[in-house]
């Protein structure tokens, strides 16, 4: 199941204390914020749900809560609201709930959330090059390949026909 935060759920997690497990009613597992995600979300996250609480979805992170274990097993994001109906996405899982396919089930639903807007019609996703699990979660929900850097890959997938009237 994904779940977007709350600006209040948002910050319970970024106290990292058990606080938002036990406001979810699962169980604290205690998670390191590296310092990218750290600076995400008091330079970005916190910042910007405030401002967009009409719209925090696309502002916040999107719990993955594994129902069977009653656990966060990691996030998922949007990098902020559709332009011309597109839209990026980012997401982690917690280490120790890598390599179970987990991504790609919580990446699937993602998009079949996006499917029911009529603001968004394609997600956009960056990887850096060799990191095959990410590669994989896209390309197990049919992103395909747009663009290749040196250090970078963007992907792209439709999610609907943009209809012009």
């Amino acid at each position: 199941m994904i779940q977007p935060l709350t600006p209040e759920q948002l910050e319970l997690y970024a106290a990292n204390d058990g606080s938002l497990e036990k406001q979810l009613g699962v169980t604290y597992t205690p998670k390191e914020i590296g310092p990218d995600l750290a600076d995400a979300l008091e330079n970005y996250f916190l910042r910007l749900v405030a401002q967009h609480q009409d719209r925090y979805y696309f502002y916040t992170l999107w719990a993955i809560i594994l129902k069977d274990q009653q656990v966060i097993a990691g996030d998922l994001c949007f990098k902020g609201e559709p332009d011309e109906g597109e839209v990026e996405i980012g997401y982690g899982t917690y280490p120790e709930f890598q390599q179970l396919g987990i991504m790609s089930e919580a990446v699937g639903a993602l998009i079949d959330w996006c499917k029911q807007r009529e603001d968004i019609t394609t997600l956009l996703a960056e990887t850096e090059t060799g990191n095959q699990a990410s590669e994989k979660v896209l390309e197990r929900n049919h992103f395909i390949r747009d663009c290749q850097g040196r250090d970078n890959t963007w992907w792209k997938r439709e999610v609907k026909e943009l209809v012009v009237g």
